[in-house]
């Protein structure tokens, strides 16, 4: 899995949530989290990183559930697409 991908479909996600599409913006995170178990699985960051994405991760399923998509949007696009390009090689 290449972190441009990944990214692009995150893009995606944030695109939906901000457009008021929200079962494409749930389903594409469900897509998507498969693919940020694949690019972790074979890029691994640092386990501080890794904590700041799961933290991300946690939150972003917190604002999933209370349907606060513009929340949603933010967690996606400023703190997990950050912390990904970090965990750039």
């Amino acid at each position: 899995m290449k972190l441009d991908s990944l990214i692009a479909g995150l893009q995606t996600v944030v695109a939906c949530a901000r457009t008021g599409a929200y079962g494409d913006a749930s389903s594409n995170i469900n897509l998507c989290s498969q693919d940020l178990l694949t690019y972790l699985r074979s890029t691994p960051p640092d386990a501080q990183l890794l904590r700041k994405i799961s933290y991300s991760l946690e939150t972003l399923l917190m604002m999933q559930q209370a349907k606060d998509w513009v929340a949603v949007a933010d967690v996606v696009e400023y703190e997990l697409i950050a912390l990904l390009r970090q965990s750039a090689p």
